[in-house]
């Protein structure tokens, strides 16, 4: 009997939910501060829903590893899963031609000039296992994330951002927020604020809608309602402390969305997928500028 297939984006939406029920506005330190979890044998970092995923799962047993595998990777690796082990979805694309008799009669004209079949992207899912849960793994345990930041932290940010080139305006008034119109984020002063750390975190949100432009991530193509870009912007800053290794603040303002974006996730995975997809090509092209910004140096 062929058994039914899971659905992943279904068992995130619940806990994605159950994130923002049970910890407020601060739902995103659940699983950042466990760090960025990376795969065993590509050593590259996961990225998008499957990070916070891993990194909840990670929060909710109390592991201190953030370095994951399928089953076939340890196998190769020469590693065997612990007994009862249970492994913790994560999601991928893959790229498929679509079949002839899917074809519109755009695309069948396309296909006979050019001999080649447009492609799609079709979600499939694969089980991974943290290096806990493996017989004999020894691992390094997960550094916490700074609450408290040295001089060196603050130059070490100060200097991410400047790379963006984004064009800050300090002093304001009122509050922080992008000015998408005049292209520039505006700031009050540092020392309104009570830490440093509240301060960056604010700063780095604000970083992550200054990513929307046509030129930068073409976010504003989506037409995002005012709520949904504050959900990408909030996990893109979520992704951007991770990255940088500083822990994150919440913004007290978010506690009046969460009821709308529980809502939203609720009505459609959809919606999930494409704000975490956004996030992720935020903290991308964010990182993509330090790189550009070393070549020119």
């Amino acid at each position: 009997m062929k058994t039914a297939k899971p659905n992943v984006m279904k068992k995130m939406q619940e806990s994605i939910i159950d994130m923002m029920e049970k910890h407020g506005d601060d739902w995103t330190q659940c699983w950042i501060g466990t760090g960025i979890p990376t795969n065993i044998k590509t050593k590259k970092s996961y990225k998008g829903g499957n990070a916070c995923n891993l990194g909840y799962a990670t929060f909710v047993n109390k592991w201190q590893c953030n370095e994951w595998g399928t089953f076939k990777q340890w196998n190769d690796l020469g590693y065997k899963i612990k007994k009862g082990s249970k492994g913790t979805h994560v999601y991928y694309w893959e790229l498929r031609e679509k079949k002839v008799s899917w074809l519109t009669e755009g695309e069948k004209a396309k296909y006979l000039a050019t001999k080649k079949l447009p492609t799609y992207l079709l979600q499939k899912f694969a089980f991974v296992f943290n290096g806990v849960q493996i017989e004999d793994f020894k691992f390094e345990a997960i550094k916490q994330h700074k609450t408290k930041l040295d001089q060196n932290d603050v130059i070490m940010i100060e200097k991410f951002i400047e790379n963006t080139g984004a064009h800050i305006v300090h002093g304001s008034q009122d509050g922080a927020y992008y000015d998408r119109f005049m292209d520039f984020i505006t700031m009050p002063d540092k020392t309104d604020f009570f830490t440093d750390l509240d301060y960056y975190s604010t700063k780095l949100h604000e970083l992550t809608h200054w990513s929307m432009t046509k030129d930068r991530t073409d976010r504003v193509a989506e037409g995002l309602d005012y709520a949904t870009e504050e959900l990408v912007a909030e996990i893109g800053s979520a992704f951007l402390c991770a990255h940088l290794g500083i822990s994150k603040t919440p913004r007290k303002d978010h506690a009046k969305y969460l009821n709308a974006w529980i809502q939203k996730i609720e009505d459609s995975e959809k919606a999930l997928t494409k704000a975490f997809t956004l996030a992720q090509k935020s903290l991308d092209c964010l990182i993509e500028m330090q790189v550009a910004e070393e070549k020119v140096a």
